[in-house]
């Protein structure tokens, strides 16, 4: 701050400035109604995106707009860059997504005789059917603005650091003994493939091809995982001898047990 006060007092009027005139350019260089305009710029273009709205989308790039992203590379220009939102995140049938601003993790700066930057964190939350919505992707972006034509327009955008959204179980875990889960230990069968049910360290350990998850229960005889939106639920009269098993609300796998422990 120290040296850009220095050169700021030598670059007014070509000499040294008192220190009303001082903060007088400082303001004027990066007011507060800048940085509100630019925030509320980029709440109206997420809202056009959650509605898939292309015309609305539009309207809040420049014509020469650069896009570039971690996974899809560089688009440039306004069209082609609306045309790519709408085609992707907009254009798969049965998937409908929807971006959220992490709010402590935004940062806005101001480019002097340019326009300013927003830079921060977003998640994505996704909802395919009728399926419940759930977070799915967590990412950076780094905004470059600039005031044109009395409107606020992004010039270049930066999308990078994309990953899975991070877990957190909804579902209340109860305790239960050792004892209460060994009768749930063994092997399932279902369709799309064998499910293996093991105790490891007094907690329940569901296996099935590269997929390894520990499980919490909610209820006797229902589980979930706590890695991921995964369901388990038991069933048997006089003892154990089903699975159904659910993902993200929608049931994708159901067997029988073939092998206990």
């Amino acid at each position: 701050m120290k040296v850009r006060l220095i050169a700021l007092l030598i670059a007014v009027g070509g000499g040294i400035v008192g220190p009303k005139a001082v903060v007088a350019q400082v303001a004027a260089l990066s007011p507060a109604s800048d940085e509100q305009a630019v925030r509320d710029a980029d709440n109206a273009f997420w809202h056009a995106f959650n509605a898939c709205d292309g015309a609305a989308m539009a309207g809040f790039f420049a014509e020469d707009a650069e896009f570039y992203h971690d996974i899809t590379g560089l688009t440039r220009s306004r069209a082609a860059i609306v045309a790519s939102l709408i085609r992707g995140p907009c254009g798969t049938p049965g998937l409908h997504m929807r971006r959220e601003l992490v709010a402590q993790s935004v940062r806005y700066q101001a480019i002097p005789g340019y326009g300013a930057m927003l830079s921060g964190d977003h998640l994505f939350y996704a909802r395919e059917g009728n399926a419940p919505e759930r977070p799915a992707t967590l990412a950076r972006f780094l905004v470059i603005w600039k005031r044109q034509s009395g409107r606020w327009l992004m010039t270049r955008i930066v999308s990078y650091d994309h990953r899975p959204a991070p877990y957190s179980p909804s579902s209340r875990e109860i305790p239960l003994p050792a004892d209460a889960l060994r009768p749930y230990v063994g092997r399932y069968h279902t369709a799309s493939g064998d499910v293996e049910i093991t105790l490891e360290d007094d907690r329940l350990v569901l296996r099935s091809g590269g997929l390894k998850v520990s499980l919490g229960a909610s209820a006797v005889g229902h589980f979930f995982a706590r890695e991921r939106d995964l369901r388990i639920n038991f069933s048997g009269t006089s003892d154990i001898s089903t699975i159904e098993i659910e993902e993200n609300g929608a049931e994708v796998a159901r067997g029988a047990r073939v092998e206990s422990r």
